[in-house]
């Protein structure tokens, strides 16, 4: 598989600039744009396949792309919701790929196509004609837990008290990071 790619980016951030006024205990609006930069920084930083987390926070769409048929791949990330597939057929046309069913395992996110679909050919000067898109997350920004939504304030908090925004993250937040990690086993 290829690279993974956003497709639809999160509707909302996990937290608002107001709970992260509240953390860095701003009262006034001077600084709302930094502060807003500092979140959207903290949550570029945790979230998504490059994040430290490796997982996604908000509900998001991604896609990966595939050479070849395979009865069954893992995506590398928990809490997939939904997968689609098209490909490309072997006229260079987009077709609707087969029903999928999904499993959680230790690696991410097994992805299964029944044996009873017979596999069609695909465009052979395609380098990757088949396209999985899959959406994952906790859901809405009120679903993701508690503890990421303070690691998110905190880390946003910390780079507005010290603004040289250390690439290390400050130990509490990765504290409270730690359990939600996702490692490839």
């Amino acid at each position: 598989m290829f690279r993974p790619i956003l497709v639809t980016p999160p509707a909302a951030d996990p937290v608002t600039l107001a709970e992260v006024k509240a953390q860095c205990v701003v009262d006034f609006p001077d600084d709302d744009d930094l502060i807003a930069g500092f979140i959207s920084a903290a949550v570029a930083r945790l979230d998504g396949f490059r994040g430290v987390l490796s997982r996604a926070l908000v509900t998001q769409t991604w896609q990966v792309s595939a050479s070849a048929w395979v009865r069954s791949f893992v995506l590398p990330v928990p809490d997939v919701s939904a997968v689609s597939i098209v490909y490309d057929d072997e006229n260079g046309a987009e077709q609707t790929g087969p029903v999928v069913t999904l499993h959680p395992v230790a690696t991410g996110t097994l992805v299964s196509i029944s044996s009873d679909y017979a596999f069609p050919a695909l465009q052979f000067d395609n380098a990757a004609p088949i396209r999985i898109e899959f959406t994952c997350g906790f859901g809405d920004p009120a679903d993701v837990p508690s503890t990421l939504k303070l690691a998110v304030k905190a880390l946003a908090a910390a780079w507005y008290e010290d603004r040289s925004a250390s690439k290390d993250l400050p130990m509490g937040v990765e504290a409270l990071i730690a359990p939600y990690r996702w490692t490839m086993v």
